[in-house]
């Protein structure tokens, strides 16, 4: 299984807007810039997360985005979803038909665990986690000072 980018995206944004003290609006240009995404794409995909109620689009002069929710309701397999839809590691595990092995196949149970574990794993990840994780890294290799 690979992310598409717009995925990997989305989750880079979400994590910028989950480090972020509660009431901050950021905009576009500055989460692109801070997680090295495309700004025209990153607009793109917080316009799929703002619909599916993850993150909030706030107008204005003063505007930007926010979380919709708290950090620790939102996890990685809804917003991985929100940009894929229902995550697959095998064509066979998708319910729309069959390989033709039917219960013959022992690929099929392995397949279905590795699917389990992966989608409780991302269902138990929240972005509240994961903020806390990039503060802890932050603290332990901090950028370093520019000279000049």
């Amino acid at each position: 299984m690979e992310l598409t980018r717009a995925a990997d995206y989305a989750l880079r944004g979400v994590l910028y807007l989950s480090l972020q003290p509660e009431g901050t609006l950021s905009v576009i240009s500055e989460i692109a810039e801070q997680m090295d995404i495309p700004e025209g794409f990153l607009a793109r995909i917080f316009q799929t997360l703002a619909k599916s109620g993850i993150i909030r689009s706030h107008r204005g002069k003063k505007g930007g985005f926010s979380l919709a929710l708290p950090a620790e309701e939102i996890n990685m397999r809804k917003v991985i979803e929100t940009m894929e839809g229902p995550i697959h590691l095998n064509r066979c595990l998708n319910g729309y038909g069959d390989c033709g092995r039917g219960t013959l196949c022992s690929l099929h149970d392995v397949w279905c665990r590795i699917q389990e574990q992966v989608i409780t794993t991302l269902g138990e990840t929240t972005f509240s986690y994961l903020a806390q994780q990039t503060k802890n890294k932050m603290q332990e290799h901090p950028p370093a000072e520019s000279s000049s």
